[in-house]
């Protein structure tokens, strides 16, 4: 029997061949299997796995939608599992697949095993969750959800427009797509909020679980008024503001439709409180110093810089029709030109039903008290009340020197007569 014997460079070349052929079926294992699974699966058993190749056949074959295309992409997303079933998205993607096949119990069992794998990953809890959509689980799918949402407010938007557009129910939304936290519940309010289909109840309903939780805050609230304003619910958002309000509401609004009208708060900003606006070279602010009742009032002041139209002190407040007075108070200090400080009291939805204006203080004037009675007709339920300075068209135009005003209040005369 001879035996082979190689030498030193007979060895080389020869390892340098099989190297070349080793390579070149990796190539082709790399380049060339693509549309070709058998060709594929017969290189891998040599090492030679190409586990995109497969992924992509499979898509192919299941895009196109016949019984045996998609048969066989079962097949090819079956291989992809066993060459790694600890991966989460294979066995989301076999399910997948087994869904389109028909394959129901069996796709189920495919993504109960993707979550057991990855309980905490955020994409494998919207892959099972818009599974269970699929299949009508609509309770599991939400708990998906629900559980998502509880670690990280990168989904927020998704889910939430997924609830949408499956039209889940806000009952449902409530109880089973929202975890017991301050930070999604809040979130999803705020969506809700914002899209034009969310009706007025189901507004109300979210909003009550957030003040059973004591998860709401004054910006909150003044969002949740907002929106009920646009939606004409005026009675609804005067009391949804009264009850963030508390024992903050004082007289607020049975006697004083204005609410904080003596600046003893700061300001909330929401369209119920005053809303106050930055521009130009004007500084507004609460002053201690300067009162003429309590202690605060609320400064203005002007660097003389600009012929400036200044709207930007501004309180909307819900009425019923019928007679108000009107009533605050008033000083100045070194107002220049001849357009000063006066007040406008509007109908935001109709100027053409409600739009007066009065006033007009210029120079230097001590505490004086202003009033005026306002005739709201049946059509109006929301006044807007605002501190105003027209521009002038005399040359010498640009305003300075500074204005208080204190003490201000919107009375029904009704109620106010009836406590004389």
């Amino acid at each position: 029997m001879t035996a082979w014997k190689f030498s030193t460079r007979q060895f080389a070349l020869l390892l340098s061949c099989f190297l070349v052929i080793f390579a070149a079926a990796g190539i082709v294992s790399h380049y060339g299997v693509q549309g070709n699974p058998w060709l594929e699966r017969f290189l891998c058993r040599f090492g030679l796995c190409n586990d995109d190749a497969l992924r992509d056949s499979g898509y192919q074959l299941l895009s196109q939608g016949d019984k045996a295309s998609i048969a066989a992409a079962v097949e090819t997303f079956r291989e992809s599992v066993r060459r790694d079933p600890a991966s989460t998205y294979r066995w989301c993607t076999l399910a997948e697949a087994l869904l389109a096949a028909g394959q129901r119990d069996e796709a189920r069992q495919c993504i109960e095993r993707a979550l057991v794998l990855g309980p905490n990953m955020g994409q494998i809890l919207m892959r099972a969750a818009a599974f269970y959509f699929e299949v009508d689980q609509k309770k599991e799918a939400l708990h998906c959800m629900s559980s998502l949402l509880s670690k990280t407010s990168d989904f927020d938007a998704s889910i939430f427009s997924a609830y949408a557009r499956h039209s889940v129910g806000i009952d449902n939304i409530l109880n089973d797509g929202l975890p017991p936290l301050e930070r999604p519940g809040q979130a999803h309010f705020r969506f809700m909020m914002s899209q034009e289909s969310t009706t007025a109840d189901d507004a109300r309903k979210a909003w009550q679980r957030l003040v059973a939780h004591q998860w709401t805050s004054d910006k909150l609230a003044g969002e949740y008024v907002d929106f009920l304003l646009k939606k004409h619910e005026y009675d609804a958002a005067c009391d949804a503001w009264l009850m963030q309000l508390a024992n903050r509401a004082g007289d607020y609004p049975r006697a004083n439709v204005l609410f904080n009208g003596d600046f003893e708060m700061e300001p909330t900003g929401g369209v119920l409180d005053w809303r106050i606006t930055k521009v130009g070279d004007v500084e507004v602010s609460r002053d201690s110093g300067t009162v003429r009742q309590g202690g605060w009032s609320l400064r203005v002041r002007f660097a003389g810089n600009e012929n400036l139209a200044f709207g930007h002190v501004t309180q909307r407040c819900v009425v019923e029709p019928g007679s108000y007075r009107f009533e605050g108070w008033i000083k100045t200090e070194e107002i220049t030109t001849d357009q000063g400080l006066g007040w406008r009291i509007f109908d935001p939805e109709s100027t053409a039903r409600l739009d007066v204006n009065f006033d007009n203080r210029i120079g230097t004037v001590e505490w004086t008290k202003q009033e005026k009675v306002i005739s709201v007709p049946p059509q109006t339920r929301l006044l807007e009340v605002q501190l105003i300075r027209r521009q002038t068209l005399k040359f010498d135009n640009k305003i300075a020197g500074t204005v208080w005003i204190d003490g201000l209040r919107l009375e029904p005369i009704r109620l106010s007569s009836n406590a004389h």
